[in-house]
């Protein structure tokens, strides 16, 4: 198992009793930083990948008693763009997540292009599964057209579980507001605006506390919070399993000169190094 190598960072939950808004605000710099560090992303991908590890937190945190919370996003033309699928794991205290890029264009992974759609194109296929623990996982796909992440996590909200939100993920600040029973127009209405008000500044380095000041008009109050790292589960087990499936004719053909077939993880670079036959047993 990885272990991060930075400090968790806090995902605090809080309430807007007077808007009848609840919501969830986490700045992830140390999440993002370990996973800048495993994948080796600099630049604007780096700040997607990171926004995708935090939007599946703030989705898990408003799952009702749910235990996973696996958010994907996909190039829908994925033969064109560089960039084909972002994906973010979370669980409670833990997130972890891939990148995969079309081959031929890693070598624009330190590219300064800005927006999804410079990466992935348009429209962007978001996916998502709810795992509440028992019975069935919930799947959802939508396609949604923006350059903006957020834009397409408010967008699967409203068309795929019918709750009105509103997101801001930016640098390293993800913040989610939701409307609860009793949220009419007007009260909506001031939640989205309170938001609106925060200034850029703050939103870019503030404290949690001082970004939740500018919703003190709506008695404002935290409820809770949870620490989260990037943290991977990945064992030499769950490697072993990971090959059953394969005949023993390829296992000898992946296998080294010393009859081991070596595996990494793509969400941590751990490597595990299996005998033939240990893997098959």
């Amino acid at each position: 198992m990885t272990t991060s190598a930075t400090a968790p960072d806090t995902l605090t939950r809080f309430l807007l009793p007077d808007a009848s808004t609840r919501g969830a605000i986490i700045r992830g710099s140390g999440i993002i930083a370990e996973a800048k560090r495993l994948h080796g992303l600099n630049g604007p991908v780096a700040e997607l990948f990171g926004q995708t590890l935090l939007a599946s937190i703030l989705l898990l945190s408003i799952s009702k008693s749910g235990v996973r919370q696996v958010l994907q996003i996909d190039a829908a033309n994925a033969s064109s763009a560089p960039l084909q699928r972002l994906l973010s794991e979370a669980r409670g205290g833990a997130v972890r997540g891939l990148v995969s890029w079309q081959e031929e264009q890693t070598a624009l992974r330190y590219e300064q292009h800005e927006g999804l759609s410079s990466w992935m194109g348009n429209p962007i296929r978001l996916s998502t599964v709810r795992d509440m623990g028992v019975g069935q996982p919930y799947i959802s796909t939508i396609e949604h057209h923006s350059d903006f992440l957020a834009d397409h996590i408010i967008h699967y909200l409203h068309q795929s579980v019918q709750i009105r939100a509103d997101v801001i993920l930016t640098g390293d600040l993800a913040i989610l507001i939701e409307a609860m029973p009793g949220c009419d127009e007007e009260k909506w209405f001031k939640a989205v605006e309170a938001m609106a008000k925060i200034p850029d500044t703050l939103l870019e380095n503030g404290s949690t506390e001082s970004i939740l000041s500018y919703f003190s008009s709506l008695n404002c109050k935290t409820v809770g919070s949870d620490a989260y790292a990037y943290r991977c589960d990945c064992t030499q087990e769950k490697m072993k399993l990971a090959l059953q499936g394969i005949s023993d004719e390829q296992l000898r053909e992946l296998a080294d000169e010393h009859g081991k077939v070596i595996l990494s993880c793509q969400y941590c670079d751990n490597s595990y190094a299996l005998d033939i036959g240990e893997a098959t047993a």
